[in-house]
């Protein structure tokens, strides 16, 4: 089977295992923005844990988080890892979304996709990963890659590597442009509940007769 083949049985049995994200904050690109930054280097849950615990104590919006001290921000993400540098991400970032779109980062949504991608990638602390993240959100047709997808592709056989670029856009002639927001969720999920960095569940996952690791494996 070529990878075409192989990945249009990947989309149909992840669309049957996975119900549709009703994350609602999902729907908020500067929270995402936030929670992006959070997820570096560091594992889901943690990510996951300090954005709530920022959450309680701030409200998560650009006007608010510009106006802080990097100092201030830094307790509620220590669980993030990194909580220095990246609470000065957050300081900053926020300055700049204030200052560029006066704190509607939505307003980016409007441009064309290379000037969205390129306003975005202007703003220091935004790179490839993280603009992608905000723009699939917004509706554009890009594959973001994360720590997970880089294995879960790798491991199922469509790519070798990490190389952020080519990753993607492999991904992306493979994948239908008005799925690759949903599968970017997809694979995610799949990496974080079953293709696990160490003991994948591949028994149970709806793809191991469609990966090379999984087959490898039998």
């Amino acid at each position: 089977m070529n990878d075409e083949g192989r990945m249009k049985g990947v989309i149909a049995r992840l669309e049957q295992r996975f119900p549709a994200n009703e994350d609602h904050w999902l729907n908020d690109p500067f929270r995402v923005l936030v929670a992006t930054i959070l997820s570096q280097h560091t594992s889901d849950r943690n990510s996951h844990r300090a954005f709530l615990r920022l959450a309680e104590a701030f409200d998560i919006r650009s006007e608010v988080l510009a106006r802080l001290k990097p100092a201030e921000i830094q307790p509620a993400i220590e669980l993030a890892g990194l909580s220095t540098i990246k609470s000065h991400r957050i300081v900053e970032v926020s300055k700049e979304v204030l200052k560029r779109f006066d704190g509607d980062l939505s307003r980016v949504f409007r441009l064309s996709f290379d000037d969205a991608r390129g306003a975005l990638l202007d703003i220091k602390g935004i790179g490839p990963k993280t603009a992608d993240v905000l723009l699939s959100f917004g509706g554009y047709p890009v594959m973001p890659v994360d720590t997970n997808i880089f294995r879960v592709v790798n491991r199922i056989g469509f790519v070798k590597g990490s190389n952020y670029e080519r990753t993607r856009g492999t991904l992306e002639k493979l994948i239908p442009s008005g799925k690759r927001g949903d599968m970017h969720l997809y694979f995610i999920r799949l990496g974080r509940e079953i293709c696990k960095p160490r003991n994948p569940l591949c028994q149970t996952c709806p793809l191991n007769v469609l990966c090379d690791y999984g087959l490898r494996k039998e």
